[in-house]
């Protein structure tokens, strides 16, 4: 059975979703396929996290990081201009919006023409004058929400939260194949002088930032790593680089 959705079509036989205009293919991994199946079946209406993590109960049941990555990497793979067909629905779940999206243009528009020309340059007015009490009441200096993150456990017992940081919630594949790197190399430690790592890629995703914060005999400790990859594809986390960087502490 395959389902368009956005510019890729779904093959749920064969787990892969198929970007049409540039014939690439991508194989889905368990978590994203059990999502986007679910979206699919009840499209249009609201699928808790519940749902989504314990599928048709037949395996076993999803994370939620699963489920969060799953999310990001589907919104990914249909690119920035069809991300906002998967919406969030905060605390609650998912929804995956009609593909052709014609119900609710098709309502805007009808607003559009039935609204008196006087009325919408008040509406102007107002939302400009909203705009400029925000950019000068409002706090920016505030840190930017991470796009994901995980809890590592080390066998010692000790907990590493790993954050993923991103300007948007599209197209951050590499973003997440690094974490996963990140994650693993962390994990093999046992035991860290970290308890926050920060991880983010430049805009033209050539450089890997990475903060890592944490205590050191009762004193706080703050390490800084840059690493640049211009090479395709890109590594910049591997296991030499594991070995000739030590990021236990």
């Amino acid at each position: 059975m395959c389902m368009q959705l956005g510019d890729c079509r779904f093959d749920r036989e064969r787990g892969m979703l198929i970007e049409l205009s540039r014939d690439e293919s991508w194989h889905l991994s368990r978590a994203e396929l059990q999502v986007l199946t679910l979206l699919l079946e009840h499209q249009g209406q609201l699928v808790s996290k519940h749902m989504l993590k314990t599928g048709d109960g037949q395996g076993p049941p999803l994370t939620d990081a699963s489920v969060s990555r799953a999310i990001s990497t589907l919104r990914s793979f249909l690119g920035p201009q069809h991300e906002g067909l998967i919406e969030t629905v905060k605390g609650q779940g998912y929804l995956l919006r009609p593909s052709n999206g014609s119900e609710y243009r098709g309502v805007n528009y009808l607003r559009l023409h039935t609204v008196p020309l006087w009325s919408a340059l008040v509406l102007f007015g107002v939302m400009l004058a909203f705009s400029v009490f925000y950019l000068k009441h409002t706090d920016h200096s505030k840190p930017t929400q991470a796009l994901m993150t995980s809890i590592l456990s080390l066998a010692s017992g000790q907990q590493v939260r790993l954050n993923l940081y991103a300007d948007s919630s599209a197209s951050n594949t590499l973003l997440f194949e690094m974490g996963e790197r990140l994650s693993a190399g962390l994990i093999a430690c046992g035991k860290s002088d970290w308890a926050d790592v920060y991880a983010s890629l430049s805009h033209d995703k050539q450089v890997l930032n990475m903060t890592f914060r944490g205590e050191k005999l009762d004193q706080s400790v703050l390490r800084n790593i840059s690493i640049s990859d211009f090479s395709r594809p890109k590594a910049f986390i591997d296991s030499a680089w594991l070995r000739e960087v030590d990021i236990c502490g």
